[in-house]
């Protein structure tokens, strides 16, 4: 492991080339990834479904639940519980909680909730519904040894009605905030105040942005700590230069269709080209790697009709939903492997360097030869410390300078 702090001007080349050598920059590799409360439903689609007319609950307020297959040592659901679309209206969002067995300690047991990496924008891309979703959650054995109640949403979107807004932050981030509410509202769970985020890639911007909207989105949360791996988090330069890459087609697509679900007016047509705009409709019914599959072939000079960066309205909301514009809201830990070639280590130093001159509270760590998905098991025994001691109340470290 070895720590890396800003780069300096001559080092922006290298970020461009790193991205313009990318075929899937936001191929995300990561596994899994109130009155109605305990409401058993069937395996199944029966639990993806809100009821007609649903009446409007406070975030986090559980809707149904269904016991699943567990880790060793855990009992574990797959739950539906309402959120806030960033429109604030009332949505149903899917996903699975797992919690210790035995009695909970005095003052409940912590929550880490956990923002998955790419899956794709359909339902049917849910991690959820992976076979032995609980145990797919990155860590979920060594956190419920360590006594944790883990959260693991699926997105607004994903599984439920409607299309994922993929990659915009704030949806993202009241779906993990909301998914530690359902965690604390599960009868039995045990869980407490005390709430740790992690995410990987899309799930780490996702950490990230729940870090930065907690103390106002979700006040009674005590985010002591958030974790993110290789995280997405600036959108803002990250899209346009992916579209620039030859065989990143569909994630561009991708992209373009989740804001367009959490922004009406940023429509489609006025970013892709007309052969690409045709095409899209493969982002938002099908997962990942068949989107790709749809866009094999298309040239990366076919896909945008403009560049996103020249609308203003668009500009604007590739900047709101980067990263960093706003205080961290609690410490971060940001681990990153040197071998990354979806997320370059380059794009992660720029996110330290402005988090740093920020003010927030950084632990910058990387790790030699680790890739964007074996940077997850590469960490893992330093995250889970470090969450540890956030848990404990001891100071959080920093490699900011």
């Amino acid at each position: 492991m070895r720590r890396r702090r800003g780069f300096p001007p001559a080092v922006v080349g290298e970020v461009v080339g790193a991205l313009f050598a990318v075929v899937a920059l936001f191929a995300v590799v990561a596994p899994i990834g109130g009155a109605d409360a305990g409401a058993a439903v069937k395996q199944g689609d029966d639990l993806y479904s809100p009821p007609a007319n649903m009446a409007k609950k406070a975030p986090g307020t559980l809707i149904r639940t269904t016991p699943i297959a567990p880790p060793s040592g855990a009992k574990a659901w797959k739950v539906l519980y309402h959120s806030r679309s960033i429109d604030g209206k009332d949505i149903a969002v899917s996903g699975v909680v797992v919690v210790p067995r035995g009695a909970a300690p005095k003052g409940g047991r912590p929550v880490v909730t956990w923002g998955h990496g790419t899956t794709g924008l359909a339902d049917q891309c849910a991690p959820s519904k992976q076979i032995d979703a609980a145990s797919q959650v990155p860590l979920v054995e060594q956190l419920v040894d360590a006594g944790y109640v883990v959260a693991a949403t699926d997105y607004e979107g994903l599984g439920t009605p409607g299309v994922h807004p993929y990659l915009v932050g704030e949806s993202e981030g009241r779906s993990v905030l909301d998914a530690a509410r359902a965690a604390r509202a599960l009868s039995g769970s045990g869980a407490g105040d005390q709430v740790l985020v992690a995410g990987h890639s899309q799930g780490g911007q996702s950490a990230l942005f729940a870090g930065e909207l907690a103390s106002t989105y979700a006040p009674e949360l005590d985010v002591v700590g958030v974790t993110a791996a290789a995280p997405v988090a600036d959108v803002e330069h990250i899209l346009p230069l992916a579209a620039s890459v030859d065989g990143a087609a569909g994630y561009t697509a991708m992209a373009i269709q989740g804001f367009h679900a959490a922004y009406p007016d940023a429509d489609p047509a006025s970013v892709l080209a007309p052969d690409a705009e045709a095409k899209s409709e493969a982002a938002t019914t099908q997962c990942a790697g068949d989107v790709m599959d749809a866009f094999r072939g298309v040239s990366a000079a076919a896909v945008l009709a403009h560049d996103p960066l020249s609308i203003p309205s668009l500009r604007q909301l590739l900047h709101e939903n980067s990263a960093g514009n706003r205080p961290a809201g609690a410490p971060l830990l940001v681990v990153q492997g040197t071998a990354d070639t979806t997320i370059p280590q380059a794009l992660t130093d720029a996110f330290d360097t402005k988090a740093c001159a920020a003010g927030d509270t950084v632990d910058y760590r990387t790790y030699d030869g680790a890739t964007h998905g074996s940077v997850i098991a590469a960490a893992q025994d330093d995250v889970v410390a470090w969450m540890k001691d956030r848990v404990a109340g001891k100071p959080a470290p920093t490699t900011c300078s």
